[in-house]
């Protein structure tokens, strides 16, 4: 069976969530991370490239 590859905007805010997750949902300043939907343009770019950064990675690993 085939599974549907995950688009990069989804690894992105999966990557995101699991970030705000893993520092109780707060930045380095104390102050609560915004819900994925309301970062900005930019920031979610920037989220989606590092998590196809490591897609690329663990591909070039597993290769």
């Amino acid at each position: 069976m085939f599974r549907t590859r995950p688009t990069t905007g989804n690894i992105g805010q999966a990557a995101y969530k699991a970030y705000a997750e893993a520092v109780d949902n707060r930045s380095v300043k104390g102050e609560e991370l915004p819900a994925w939907d309301d970062l900005t343009v930019p920031v979610r770019n920037a989220w989606q490239l590092a998590a196809e950064a490591v897609r690329h990675e663990v591909a070039l690993s597993t290769a």
